[in-house]
């Protein structure tokens, strides 16, 4: 089972009791699965397809709320491989007119809309309600341990502006794809944001799993920024090592070491003997232990003075 269709569950048990909220999310569920039809004797129709039993379990639950009359079937579908489709059929007359008018379908003077009205969105509650709507008809998100995605697709470019618009004012950033693509839609491949938008419709479990991930992802990036900081200072000390055992050896076939001082002996003869040990190891093997600048400006002295040579 993929990750959308667990998200897609988990939303399916998600209380809808305030009925402004009910009707965002239908407006979403029948602009993103829906097709509106006139038929003879001033009746009309709506029809909306969806591939997973809890949705459609939803839907019905949100349409009996409003005391309507439907027809629920379910169709084999072979292409890609054989599934089930949930149709629901609502069909009437003047009780159907004002449903299409309260989720947005037909204006106020019985004419199709395209964009969503305003007063469907403008409570916080309900722009959470919709976009849970908007996801669950035509959306999609990457599971964890893969690439971050969320996307919900749709053909109209007015619901699509309804989504941004709805998420923008929660505060969540979704991007719209290129117009000219087959499939536009709006997505976001933020972990941050598929956690937020994932809290905000109700899937709760599933932002977890999220912040899980991206807590070890975090982790892991961590680590592996201290690894290679700690590889890039041990081969910037093993090359000063190698320097500085250059600079002693030459010292010393030249003669020239016989004319330092104690200090600077003590220091290079430390350094011969502990090749691979840090400034600060060098420091605390000297007697008495030295600080790690003093054996530092002791090392310099002597890598000044084999130049010099």
């Amino acid at each position: 089972m993929s990750f959308t269709t667990l998200v897609k569950q988990e939303l399916s048990h998600v209380s809808r009791t305030r009925g402004c909220c009910r009707i965002a999310e239908l407006a979403a569920l029948f602009r993103a699965a829906g097709s509106f039809h006139i038929k003879a004797d001033e009746q009309y129709g709506l029809h909306a397809s969806f591939g997973l039993s809890a949705t459609a379990r939803t839907v019905i639950s949100l349409v009996r709320s409003f005391d309507l009359p439907m027809e629920i079937r379910v169709r084999e579908e072979r292409r890609l491989g054989p599934h089930k489709r949930y149709e629901i059929y609502l069909e009437g007359g003047a009780r159907l007119v004002q449903f299409l008018n309260e989720i947005g379908v037909l204006s106020d003077r019985m004419s199709l809309q395209e964009k969503i009205p305003d007063r469907i969105i403008k409570d916080s509650c309900c722009q959470a309600a919709f976009l849970r709507g908007a996801f669950v008809a035509s959306g999609s998100v990457s599971g964890p341990g893969t690439p971050a995605h969320l996307e919900i697709y749709a053909d109209s470019a007015a619901f699509l502006n309804t989504i941004q618009e709805a998420s923008t004012a929660l505060e969540i950033r979704l991007t719209r794809t290129d117009t000219k693509r087959r499939h536009p839609a709006v997505y976001s491949k933020n972990l941050e944001t598929i956690r937020d938008f994932l809290v905000t419709v109700g899937s709760h479990q599933a932002a977890l799993e999220f912040e899980e991930r991206s807590i070890m992802s975090s982790i892991r990036s961590d680590a592996n920024r201290r690894a290679n900081c700690d590889q890039a200072n041990a081969a910037r000390c093993s090359k000063a090592a190698g320097r500085q055992i250059e600079a002693i050896r030459l010292l010393q076939k030249t003669g020239a070491g016989e004319r330092l001082n104690n200090s600077l002996v003590e220091i290079a003869e430390l350094r011969l003997e502990h090749p691979s040990a840090t400034i600060i190891e060098l420091g605390q093997s000297a007697d008495p232990p030295l600080s790690k600048s003093a054996v530092n400006h002791r090392l310099r002295r002597l890598v000044a003075q084999a130049r010099g040579l």
